[in-house]
């Protein structure tokens, strides 16, 4: 225990004895570190930033239908739209993580202005508590249809085709359950932008009681549900599967594979194979430094050898020394990543629209501990690594040729 311990100290020991090849170390495996941390980091962001305005723009974090109903065509939809919607929704909210439910009914029309007529696909909803939760539209025109009775909000793309602005009237015409064409005046109170181009060209929103009308039903599709966070969702499936078994509960990145979860799993496997492209570099940068260092103390090694350490012993003297300085040159690339983000990248970093989406991003770098503690590790790893094989070739030197090397 006592000739570990000592081992140790010499280790730290070396680290400082030659000041300018641990700078050169320390340099190298702190620039790997913090760029390391603040692309984890920018890669957080991006992908909070994408579940944001996938759950704050238009899905909620999940929602509910009819067991059956979603994924397959029916003949006579409205058959299976949930019925009694107050009622569900009063036994839905004792449920854990609930923060808020909204109903809501597809409503397809053609909605006419003037001389245009565009076909859209809107839902009725809930305007007062809708907009308490979903802040991520991006009004351009106006804003939420909150109390307004009559009132719509239309998608950019959507209000462009039909020439409308603020105040102006449109007329939604639709067929009800018995194939009869009902008609509705509305009011525009906002025009909002998703980023979303397909969603923005066909979207429009009204009250819930107007779509109902329109579509001459009480029942509602769907309840979106907000909890009070993407965690809570497993448990709330779990007890509204259990509470109301007709009922079939769907995460938020199940409604939006498209969008959502295959834009994250595309990333993930580019960031992935960036990361693993960095760590190459840190790695290689190791590799050069502890090379360095192991071939300036060649004859140090042989004198070691000669007074009977063994290459083991010597072998795990530099392997220590090695990760000390991994962890060292670890800390102080983390501390360059934070003041980074605390400094220049405060206002996160401007991104262009994403593939298919048309509004751009602002994407803040969000450090976690998990992530310095995962970047800590691989330096630390990596910095043993790189040291292995030029330990490994210089313990197998013979004595006499090592003690000679200059």
């Amino acid at each position: 225990m006592m000739r570990a311990s000592l081992l140790l100290k010499l280790s730290l020991r070396n680290v400082f004895r030659n000041r300018r090849r641990s700078l050169y170390a320390l340099a190298t495996i702190a620039m790997g570190a913090m760029g390391l941390f603040v692309f984890m980091g920018f890669n957080r962001g991006l992908m909070n930033q994408y579940r944001a305005n996938t759950i704050r723009a238009r899905w909620g974090h999940g929602q509910l239908y009819v067991q059956g109903y979603r994924g397959k065509a029916h003949t006579h939809p409205w058959e299976l739209w949930i019925e009694g919607p107050e009622l569900v929704m009063e036994r839905l909210r004792v449920l854990p993580g609930v923060v808020g439910l909204f109903p809501r009914l597809t409503v397809n029309a053609m909605l006419v202005a003037g001389n245009q007529a565009v076909a859209g696909q809107g839902e009725g909803i809930d305007g007062v508590a809708e907009a308490r939760f979903f802040d991520q539209l991006n009004y351009v025109e106006g804003g939420d249809l909150k109390d307004h009775p009559s009132g719509i909000v239309l998608g950019q793309g959507l209000a462009d085709g039909l020439g409308v602005h603020i105040d102006d009237e449109i007329v939604l015409i639709a067929r009800d359950e018995k194939a009869e064409s009902r008609r509705s005046k509305a009011i525009v109170t906002g025009v909002f932008h998703t980023g979303s181009q397909e969603f923005d060209s066909r979207a429009f929103r009204i009250p819930l009681s107007v779509a109902q009308t329109l579509l001459g039903t009480d029942r509602v599709e769907s309840i979106s549900v907000a909890l009070s966070g993407v965690e809570s969702w497993p448990a709330f499936a779990s007890a509204a599967s259990t509470a109301l078994p007709g009922l079939e509960a769907v995460p938020f990145d199940e409604l939006d594979k498209v969008y959502y979860r295959h834009a994250v799993d595309w990333l993930d496997a580019q960031f992935g194979f960036i990361r693993s492209i960095i760590l190459l570099v840190v790695f290689l940068g190791i590799f050069n430094v502890i090379s360095m260092s192991v071939m300036e103390r060649t004859a140090e090694i042989g004198t070691l050898r000669a007074c009977g350490d063994g290459r083991l012993e010597i072998g795990l003297g530099h392997v220590l020394e090695a990760m000390a300085l991994g962890a060292l040159g670890g800390v102080v690339g983390l501390l360059g990543g934070w003041a980074l983000s605390v400094g220049p990248l405060s206002h996160g970093v401007a991104m262009p629209p994403a593939p298919g989406i048309t509004r751009s991003f602002r994407i803040l770098i969000e450090l976690d501990i998990r992530d310095a503690l995962q970047v800590l590790i691989l330096c630390t790893a990596t910095s043993a690594l790189g040291c292995l094989v030029p330990v490994w070739r210089a313990t197998r030197i013979p004595i006499a040729e090592a003690l000679r090397h200059v």
